[in-house]
Order: structure tokens, then C-alpha cells, then sequence
């Protein structure tokens, strides 16, 4: 049987160096937070705690190779953004509950598996990939040695709204799509413009900026996204399964889905989801999808052009068969009639 060197549960960073358990805060504001952090080691059994600690997980367990251990890692950055490099000379695995930020990693060497939500991925060589945000997961990895760019939630979120012009949002990537080369490229680099800027503690607060703006525009161009209007209460550990359901009537409501399927997406029962998300959001699975349907339809009036385009065909479209009740709901939600947002 292998050992495997397990993290104590709740254990406390050493105190005399290494890793503070929030080492760089990427949750927001706008006050410089800059942070250097630097850690190394060839304790595996330490080294595993720390790691811990450092991603806020749990159940972290380290696996003996055949060859002499050792690990090091340094981060640098403030709460808009860090870049990380480290190495890890074991197999390792844990669970990752909640991160709060956006991070896409590559290895340089060694090899990745995450799994979240009955999905599983795999690294590829240096490809980039992404780490689920506001997700819980599990990993595995070989020995390796990778780089991460992770951007708090606030930063990237505003930077997203220069593209998609409404509210900051929250930013739900397709984790399952490899990004292609060109965009790879890209990515890279930006990622070799930008670093010296961002990990430079003297560097000026406008070029850092404008180097970590360049890092979170190629994190956006790099894979597809949507912005997601999702309720702040909602994001949060204990209301995944209701943001989960949220997310998915966003991505499905052009299609005929039901409370059932709802339900089934997000992991619960349907009687289970409608108490929650009368608890959450003071409303039922179905009366929030005809919500998010009346915003769809108002987006294509304000698109369309009125001598080409029928407000009843816009209304069908999204599922709007009965045009009178159609029209006297979308008054109440916007406060005008659905003609009189086409003749804008």
C-alpha cells in the first residue's frame, strides 16, 4: 500500500514564515495590497499542510515518489491580481471548496485532473486551463511545476463589462472547451509583456494596472464566457445549488426546459429547488425563467429594427404564445410596452 502524507485538519500556518492563509486578498477594494510571498521546502508532510492552507482546501494528501522531495512556490501581486509559480515533486490530490477568484494555471511540466460537478479534465502539456471559480472541485496531479494567473472576482468581472456593456456580472467561463492556438498565443504573450510589471514591487500603480488590464482582457479572450446576473447573496458556499439553477436557466432559456430539468441540472429535488429559491430569491423556477426570457426578449427589441422586426415574433420566440398576457407582464417588468422598447 503507498503512504500518503495527509494535511492536519484546521491546522494553523507556521508562524515564523511561509504562507499567511490569506496571503494576497482577491475578493476587492481598491486600496494597494501588494504582496510577495515566497515559500520552499523539502518536508512533504509539511509542505502538503502549507499547500492547504495557502488554497483553503481540505483533505490535501501527498503520495512519496521515487525521488527526493522538494517544493517552492512564489506569488507576487495585490488584490487585483497574482501570478504564481511553483513546483511540487509528488503526486498530490485534494478538494478546493469555494475559490473566490478566477485562475487559469498551465504546467510546464507534469500533468492536472480536475474534477467538478461530474466532469472530469485533463490537462494537456503547457496548454492553459482553467480552475473552476465559486466552484467546489477536486484535483489530482503528478509531480510538476506550473504558473497561475489568478484575478479577483471584482477585477475581472469589471474588465468583463467593457465587453459585454451591462453591470459587473459574474463571469461563468466554458470550462470544457481547449482554447485555440491563436488565442494561446496570445495569452502567452501577454503573459510574458505583463508579469515584470505585475510582480515588480516598485513598479508605478499605472503601469501595473495597465498590465494587469492586459492579462484579464487575454483571460477573456482566451475562453468563452457570459456574463451571468446572479444575485450577491447567492455566491456563496451554502447557495451553490441555487446559483447553479440560476446559471442554468440563463444558458438554456431559449430552450424548452422545465422546473424538473432545472432542478436535475443543479442537483436537487424540484420540491427542494422551489423552497430554495423562494428562500433565496423570493420566487419559483418557473416564474424567474419567464423573468429571464421577458430580459431576452427586451434585448432583441432594443437590437431590432422597427420597420423589419415584429414585436410578436420577438415574443414567440422565447416562448411567449399568448401576446396580451405577454405584453401586460412586460409592462410590469419594464415599465413600457414592448412597442414602445422597439421604437427606440
Amino acid at each position: 500500500m503507498p503512504s500518503f502524507y495527509v494535511s492536519e485538519p484546521d491546522g494553523e500556518p507556521d508562524p515564523t514564515g511561509g504562507v499567511t492563509s490569506h496571503p494576497v486578498d482577491l475578493t476587492g477594494g481598491t486600496a494597494s495590497t501588494y504582496r510577495r510571498v515566497q515559500d520552499g521546502g523539502t518536508d512533504l508532510r509539511e509542505a502538503t499542510r502549507r499547500l492547504e492552507t495557502h488554497y483553503r482546501g481540505r483533505r490535501f494528501r501527498a503520495q512519496p515518489g521515487g525521488t527526493p522531495f522538494e517544493y517552492s512556490y512564489v506569488l507576487a501581486g495585490d488584490h487585483r491580481l497574482v501570478l504564481q509559480t511553483s513546483s511540487f515533486a509528488a503526486p498530490m490530490q485534494g478538494e478546493i471548496p469555494f475559490p473566490g477568484q478566477y485562475i487559469v494555471a498551465w504546467n510546464r511540466s507534469g500533468r492536472t485532473t480536475l474534477h467538478q460537478r461530474g466532469h472530469t479534465f485533463t490537462s494537456e502539456g503547457s496548454t492553459p486551463f482553467l480552475m473552476p471559480a465559486e466552484e467546489a472541485f477536486s484535483f489530482e496531479s503528478t509531480p510538476r511545476t506550473n504558473s497561475m494567473v489568478q484575478v479577483g472576482s471584482a477585477f475581472l468581472e469589471q474588465t468583463a463589462a467593457e465587453r459585454h456593456g451591462g453591470p459587473s456580472q459574474r463571469i461563468v467561463f466554458d470550462y470544457a472547451v481547449t482554447p485555440r492556438p491563436e488565442a494561446v498565443a496570445a495569452w502567452r504573450a501577454a503573459v510574458g509583456s505583463s508579469a515584470a510589471a505585475v510582480v515588480a514591487e516598485q513598479a508605478s500603480p499605472l503601469v501595473r494596472l495597465e498590465a494587469q488590464l492586459a492579462l484579464a482582457r487575454a483571460m477573456l479572450d482566451l475562453f468563452p464566457w457570459r456574463a451571468v446576473d446572479v444575485p450577491v447573496g447567492l455566491r456563496t458556499q451554502e447557495a451553490a445549488r441555487v446559483r447553479h439553477a440560476v446559471e442554468y436557466i440563463h444558458a438554456h432559456a431559449a430552450e424548452p426546459i422545465t422546473p424538473a430539468d432545472i432542478a436535475e441540472a443543479s442537483g436537487m429535488h424540484t420540491r427542494t429547488l422551489q423552497t430554495s429559491m423562494k428562500e433565496h430569491l423570493g420566487t419559483s423556477p418557473a416564474a424567474y425563467l419567464r423573468q429571464v426570457r421577458l430580459d431576452r426578449v427586451r434585448d432583441d427589441l432594443l437590437a431590432a429594427s422597427p420597420n423589419e422586426t415584429r414585436v410578436s415574433d420577438v415574443a414567440r420566440r422565447w416562448g411567449f404564445g399568448n401576446f396580451g398576457r405577454f405584453a401586460g407582464a412586460y409592462a410590469e417588468r419594464f415599465d413600457e410596452y414592448p412597442r414602445d422598447t422597439l421604437a427606440r
